[in-house]
């Protein structure tokens, strides 16, 4: 019984460490069974509200043990709470989707913020060297989270093979809302 109480309490301690800096009001909203993997503060919104990108995984997740990762992005509601507004279980690529590598732990990838726009960061750089980098924006007049573009590099150092880049940008005309997008 002891050491079940152990681990237990030794589990809760290193969720809350990872969660350290993460507003408690959204860690209580996390998903059970999952715990915080990245965090960073997110675009501001309409009316200089705030927003928290978080990408949460299972405790043990590795390539040969893979978890999802959801992005979920929690807005500041008028009252200061935080609110889930929107969450995708498909950009975050999981720890087997890169090869020998995490395509999303390894390296210097994550997230990235700039003005209304946050981009996540997939890549690989062991062997085989590739990013995908999958951009949104907080579209103020729909009030909402919708894909913008997405750039995808491939290139091998150790021979001659051709470096590729494609990039696929929205359709204005047809938006895609942040937990609708799904790679190609």
């Amino acid at each position: 019984m002891k050491r079940v109480l152990l681990s237990v309490v030794l589990f809760a301690v290193c969720a809350s460490l990872r969660a350290a800096g993460l507003p408690a009001a959204i860690v209580a909203q996390l998903p059970a069974g999952y715990e915080p993997m990245v965090f960073h503060a997110g675009p501001q919104m309409d009316g200089g509200r705030h927003s928290w990108l978080v990408v949460v995984h299972r405790r043990g997740d590795s390539a040969d043990n893979p978890s999802p990762r959801p992005l979920m992005i929690f807005e500041e509601q008028a009252g200061g709470e935080y609110r889930l507004s929107a969450r995708n279980d498909a950009v975050v690529l999981r720890a087997d989707e890169g090869g020998q590598c995490d395509p999303f732990e390894d390296g210097d990838n994550g997230l990235a913020v700039k003005g209304r726009y946050f981009t996540v960061q997939n890549g690989i750089a062991c062997g085989q060297h590739w990013t995908d980098f999958i951009t949104f924006r907080y579209d103020l007049p729909r009030r909402g989270w919708f894909f913008d573009n997405e750039i995808r590099t491939s290139f091998n150092p150790l021979d001659d093979t051709q470096d590729t880049t494609d990039m696929k940008r929205a359709n204005r005309a047809k938006p895609v809302a942040f937990e609708d997008w799904r790679a190609d």
